[in-house]
């Protein structure tokens, strides 16, 4: 009987002994999460304790703190573009208008001679075409981020769409002194795409050379794996970020002379996944090259 006792009480001992080292265990984990809480700090929670279950609820713990901290960044990151975009929208619009309202003002004088107000209606005319494309590439931007632009997918000769497009610019290109370099085949390949919206992209492709592009242009098609790649001398080209070129809110300097929103590249990339392609950008020698890989 004595024995028993003896085994009970050891027992007794063992669990009571136990139980002062979980809570011990607990208790500095809850001052862990405290200043987790309190600090912005990278801090993960420890445990010596060999209690599986313990160990279990740190590690599910842990997982949380790093989804909450990523979210966080994250959010962060949009409210920073979210402003930044509200601003430089306001700056877009702005523009145009604040300058068209100038003229009109001049106009109403009865010093300026006729000839000259017709030259300023010319001017006023400009600003408001340049703030209607803002607008409408605003508008295009959001009806394709919301899903909202009906898609034609069917096999098309992509030379074709691409050899209509660069002839249209043609011009264009001449009056800016361009040497271009095109090499597309007068064999048919063909891809899964939507005709009009592939023609969109090629347009923002080829008006993003126009207007950031120096003295060279070059186009080719690789035909082993459906690549069209657009390549131009940059002016400028080492102030921006490459890896953010394709970025919605982007606000390098280049993306956004002439009243230009910059969102151009971004609504090509967006055009080019939803046909299930992707677009990549690379920088070499002084020249931006740009490839659409479709499928």
């Amino acid at each position: 009987m004595k024995i028993l006792i003896i085994i009970l009480l050891l027992a007794l001992s063992i669990c009571i002994a136990l139980i002062i080292v979980l809570k011990k265990d607990i208790r500095l984990l809850n001052a862990m999460l405290e200043k987790i809480k309190q600090t912005d700090t990278n801090m993960r929670l420890t445990t010596a304790t060999f209690d599986n279950d313990i160990c279990r609820l740190c590690d599910i713990i842990n997982d949380v703190l790093d989804k909450q901290k990523e979210m966080t960044i994250f959010t962060e990151k949009s409210n920073k573009e979210f402003r930044q975009a509200i601003t430089n929208i306001s700056h877009d619009l702005r523009t145009p208008l604040t300058s068209a309202i100038g003229y009109i003002q001049m106009i109403r004088s009865d010093e300026i001679p006729d000839a000259k107000k017709e030259e300023y209606l010319n001017i006023i005319e400009h600003r408001l075409k340049s703030l209607s494309s803002i607008m409408n590439e605003l508008f295009e931007y959001t009806q394709i981020t919301e899903g909202k632009i009906e898609m034609h997918m069917k096999n098309i000769n992509i030379c074709n769409i691409l050899r209509d497009n660069v002839s249209s610019y043609y011009d264009d290109f001449t009056i800016k002194n361009f040497t271009m370099c095109i090499d597309i085949p007068e064999t048919p390949i063909y891809a899964c795409c939507d005709a009009d919206l592939l023609g969109r992209v090629f347009q923002n492709l080829i008006q993003n050379v126009l207007k950031h592009g120096l003295e060279e242009f070059h186009l080719s098609v690789n035909a082993d794996n459906k690549t069209i790649i657009f390549q131009n001398k940059m002016k400028n080209i080492n102030t921006f970020a490459l890896e953010n070129l394709f970025d919605r809110f982007y606000t390098s300097d280049f993306s956004r002379n002439d009243g230009n929103t910059g969102l151009g590249l971004a609504i090509a990339k967006e055009l080019v996944q939803n046909m299930g392609g992707e677009i990549q950008a690379d920088v070499k020698d002084g020249f931006l090259s740009i490839s659409v890989s479709l499928h």
